[in-house]
C-alpha cells in the first residue's frame, strides 16, 4: 500500500465524520477538536489516525472523487454526485470512446468522464468561457496529479466546434443546450448518445423538441433525489434535510435522419 508523501493531499476525517483536505507539509493544521503536525502524515498508510493535542483521532485518507469536488476551487455549481454517477452510467462510456462535453463548469463532470474512460479513449471538453476553462483543467490537474494525456479542453463555443472524428458520446451542461443540439448532432456518430443535464423542466421541453428534429429516439428524462440516514446501535431514522431536485437527466440515441412528425410518439 502506498504512503503518503509530501507535498500530497490528505483528507483528515473525525470519528464522527467531519472532513477537512489539507496538504502535507511542514506546517500545522488545527481544528476545534485540536492540532497536529503535517509532516506526521509522512510515510503513514490509509487508514492510520493521529490524535491531536486533545486526544481526539484524526484518520488518514486520500480524497474520493466527491470528497475532491465538494472542496475544490470553483467558479460554478458543481454537478452532484447522485446525478455523475447516473450520467456516466446511462451515458453507456467504454474505454475506447471518443467523448465531447460542454459546459465544463469546475470540471467535477470531466474527471468522473476521465476516472471511465481510464486510459484509453479521448475526452474532448469544450468551453467557451476562458477563467472557467483554466480553472477546471486546474482541478482535474490536481486531483488526478497530472494532466491526464488523453483530455483536451478548448476554449470554443459548442455551436462553432468541430471534429474529424465521429463522437460516441456528447454531454451537455449549458444554460441553453437546445442552440447546440443542431452542432452537436453533426458530431456524434449513428448509434451514439447524448446526455444533457438541465436545471428546469422547461429547459428539457426544449432540448426534448430540437432532439426530435434533429434524429434522435428513445428518449428518457428522470431526476434522482438522495436522502441520508442516521443509524447507530439504538434508532435508524431518516436524517432532516435530504439532497432532492438538482436536475433533470436527459438520454437520447443517434439515428441516421430526422424524425417525421407522424413517427414520433406521443
Amino acid at each position: 500500500m502506498d504512503r503518503f508523501q509530501m507535498g500530497e493531499s490528505v483528507m483528515l476525517t473525525s470519528q464522527k465524520g467531519k472532513k477537512w483536505l489539507v496538504r502535507v507539509d511542514d506546517a500545522s493544521f488545527s481544528c476545534h477538536l485540536g492540532a497536529i503536525h503535517m509532516k506526521d502524515v509522512l510515510g503513514r498508510e490509509e487508514g492510520e489516525h493521529l490524535e491531536t493535542h486533545k486526544g481526539a483521532k484524526l484518520y488518514l485518507f486520500r480524497p474520493s472523487l466527491e470528497d475532491y469536488i465538494f472542496t475544490m476551487v470553483r467558479k460554478t455549481q458543481i454537478i452532484y454526485p447522485k446525478d455523475l454517477g447516473a450520467i456516466v452510467f446511462y451515458g453507456d462510456i467504454h474505454s475506447n470512446h471518443l467523448i465531447i462535453e460542454s459546459g465544463i463548469g469546475s470540471g467535477a463532470l470531466s474527471m468522473a468522464l476521465l476516472r471511465s474512460l481510464g486510459e484509453g479513449g479521448c475526452l474532448v471538453s469544450v468551453e467557451k468561457r476562458h477563467e472557467f476553462a483554466m480553472q477546471a483543467r486546474e482541478n482535474v490537474r490536481k486531483f488526478f496529479g497530472e494532466l491526464p494525456r488523453n483530455h483536451q479542453v478548448i476554449v470554443a463555443d459548442i455551436q462553432d466546434f468541430s471534429i474529424t472524428t465521429k463522437a460516441d458520446r456528447v454531454f451537455l451542461d449549458l444554460p441553453e443546450p437546445w442552440h447546440a443540439i443542431s452542432s452537436v448532432a453533426r458530431l456524434l456518430r449513428q448509434g451514439g448518445l447524448l446526455v444533457n443535464l438541465s436545471p428546469n423542466v422547461g429547459q428539457v421541453q426544449l432540448v426534448y423538441r430540437e432532439l426530435k428534429a434533429q434524429g434522435f429516439a428513445s428518449m428518457n428524462t428522470f431526476e434522482l433525489m438522495k436522502r441520508d440516514w442516521m443509524v447507530d446501535e439504538r434508532r435508524a431514522r431518516p436524517k432532516d434535510r435530504m439532497i432532492a431536485h438538482t436536475g433533470f437527466i436527459t438520454v437520447a440515441k443517434k439515428t441516421p435522419v430526422p424524425l417525421q412528425s407522424d413517427d414520433m410518439e406521443e
